[in-house]
C-alpha cells in the first residue's frame, strides 16, 4: 500500500521500530471482519446454529466474534432478520468503555452508520431512551436503516447539527458517546479514500471540528454522567491533544479509567489522559482511541424536553394493532396519518430535524391501516398472526415472489425460525409479498 511519507514519519514516532515494521506488514493484509450478536433478538448459540458461522470471541465487546474471511454474512436470512451486525472489531470497544446500563438516557452524537448505536440499543434492552444523531443526510438514512434492522423500540433518530442537539437536550443524558469524524487512519486497510485524503492539513481541520463537537457533547451531558470521546485514527492531535484542550476548558470534567484490559494507554499524562485506550492493528482491530470522562458538580441548565403533541390515534390503527400484537406498545403517537409506537414517551427534538421517533408502525390510508416494514422488524413486536417460511421459501420471499400456502387471511408477519423478517398479506391460499422493493434480492 502506497502511503504518504509524512504519515509514515508520524507512525514511526508513535511506535517502536519493531512495532512499526509489524504495522507496515499488516497494512498489506486484509482488514479484520466480525459480527456482533443482536441480543434484542437472539443469542450466540442460536445465531451460530442458524447460520453455520463460526467465530473467535473478541476481547473488545461481549457478543462480538471475529469472522472468517469469505463468509457472505450479509446475504443470510439471519442478517435480514436483524439477528447480527457486521462490524469492524475495535469499533465495538467504545461502547464497552461507555458501559450503558438499562434505563439510562444515552446520546450517540455522531452515529452513522449505526454500529455503536445498535450496540448501545442492545445494552439498553428497550429500556431508557436512546437518541442518535448524524449531520450528513445520506449517512443519516443509512443510520435509520440499521436502527430499523436492529429492532430497537426506544430510539430517536436525528439529522441535525450537534449545536442544535445541545440546544434541544441541555444536560439531559446520563451518557454521551462522541465518536467524532476524523482523518480515519484506522480505516486505511478498509478504505482507499482514507489513504488518498490524508494530509497534515486535514488532520488539523478534523481536530478543529472535533473540538466543536466535543463542546456540544459536553452541553448534553448531565452532572454525574459519562462522556466517551473516540476516533478511529492514531495521531495525537486528534486524540490526546483534543482531549487535553477540552479538559483545560472544563474543570468539572475528569478523566476516568476505561475499565478494560485490552489496548494500550494514552500518550499524554496531563489530567490523567494516559488512562485513555489506544488500539492499533497489532492489537487485533483496525484502530481506535477512546477516552472516558465524567462530569462533576450539580446541574443548573437541566430541563426536561417537552412532549410532541399527537393527533388522535385512528381507529383503524388501534384495531389492527390489537389484532396483530400480543402486547401493545406502551406509547402511541400519530401525525399526518403516520402512526408510531414506543416504549417511552414521545419527547420533542426542539429545532432538530427529526427523522424517526421510536417505531414507525404504519400509515392510515383512506380509512385503512397499512403496516410498515419497521413494524415487523421491531424487537418489541410479538405477533399473533405469523407465516413461518422454510429456508427455500424465505429466499423466494426476499426476491419478492408470491408464496403459496394456507394462511389466515389478512396481514401476517413472515417469520424464519420464529424471527420476523417482514410482512405479507394472505388471501388464504397465497402470501402477497410486502417485502420492500429496495431491499429485495436481485
Amino acid at each position: 500500500m502506497l502511503m504518504n511519507d509524512l504519515y509514515l514519519q508520524q507512525m514511526k514516532e508513535l511506535l517502536t521500530d519493531e512495532e512499526y515494521e509489524k504495522y507496515l506488514k499488516l497494512l498489506d493484509q486484509p482488514h479484520q471482519r466480525g459480527i456482533r450478536v443482536n441480543t434484542l433478538k437472539t443469542d450466540a448459540a442460536e445465531l451460530f446454529e442458524l447460520t453455520g458461522l463460526a467465530g473467535e470471541k473478541s476481547p473488545f465487546a461481549e457478543n462480538w466474534y471475529f469472522l472468517a474471511s469469505g463468509a457472505a454474512a450479509g446475504k443470510m436470512p439471519a442478517y435480514r432478520a436483524g439477528l447480527f451486525y457486521i462490524q469492524e472489531p475495535s469499533a465495538s470497544a467504545a461502547v464497552t468503555v461507555l458501559d450503558p446500563q438499562p434505563g439510562m438516557k444515552v446520546l450517540d452524537l455522531c452515529a452513522a452508520p449505526g454500529s455503536k448505536s445498535t450496540q448501545i440499543a442492545e445494552k439498553l434492552g428497550n429500556t431508557g431512551f436512546l437518541c442518535v444523531n448524524e449531520y450528513v443526510r445520506k449517512r443519516a438514512q443509512v443510520l435509520l436503516e440499521n436502527i430499523e434492522l436492529n429492532g430497537t423500540a426506544n430510539c430517536m433518530v436525528l439529522n441535525a447539527d450537534t449545536a442544535d442537539v445541545a440546544s434541544a437536550f441541555p444536560e439531559y443524558f446520563d451518557a454521551v458517546l462522541c465518536d467524532a469524524p476524523c482523518s480515519g487512519e484506522g480505516m486505511f486497510r478498509k478504505e482507499e479514500d482514507a489513504v488518498r485524503d490524508w494530509s497534515p492539513q486535514n488532520v488539523l481541520l478534523c481536530a478543529e471540528r472535533q473540538r466543536m463537537i466535543l463542546e456540544n457533547a459536553y452541553k448534553c451531558l448531565k452532572p454525574g454522567g459519562v462522556l466517551v470521546y473516540s476516533t478511529c485514527t492514531f495521531n495525537k492531535t486528534e486524540n490526546e491533544e483534543t482531549v487535553l484542550h477540552f479538559l483545560n476548558l472544563h474543570d468539572n470534567m475528569v478523566m476516568e479509567n476505561a475499565g478494560v484490559s485490552f489496548g494500550r494507554r494514552g500518550m499524554i499524562k496531563d489530567h490523567g489522559i494516559d488512562s485513555a485506550v489506544r488500539i492499533f492493528p497489532m492489537d487485533g482491530g483496525e484502530g481506535h482511541f477512546i477516552a472516558k470522562m465524567r462530569k462533576t458538580g450539580t446541574s443548573a441548565a437541566a430541563k426536561e424536553p417537552g412532549l410532541m403533541k399527537s393527533d388522535p390515534i385512528d381507529r383503524s390503527a388501534r384495531a389492527f394493532l390489537e389484532e396483530m400484537l400480543e402486547t401493545p406498545y406502551p406509547y402511541l403517537f400519530q401525525k399526518a396519518g403516520r402512526v408510531y409506537g414506543g416504549t417511552q414517551p414521545f419527547v420533542s427534538a426542539g429545532s432538530c430535524h427529526l427523522i424517526r421517533s421510536q417505531v414507525f408502525l404504519g400509515e392510515v390510508i383512506k380509512g385503512r391501516f397499512e403496516p410498515s416494514h419497521h413494524f415487523f422488524l421491531s424487537s418489541f413486536s410479538r405477533f399473533i398472526r405469523t407465516a413461518e417460511l422454510n429456508d427455500e421459501d424465505i429466499i423466494r420471499y426476499f426476491h419478492g415472489e408470491q408464496i403459496a400456502g394456507v394462511f389466515e387471511k389478512g396481514w401476517t408477519a413472515v417469520t424464519w425460525h420464529g424471527h420476523a423478517v417482514g410482512g405479507a398479506k394472505s388471501d388464504g391460499r397465497n402470501l402477497k409479498n410486502k417485502y420492500p422493493k429496495q431491499l429485495r434480492f436481485r
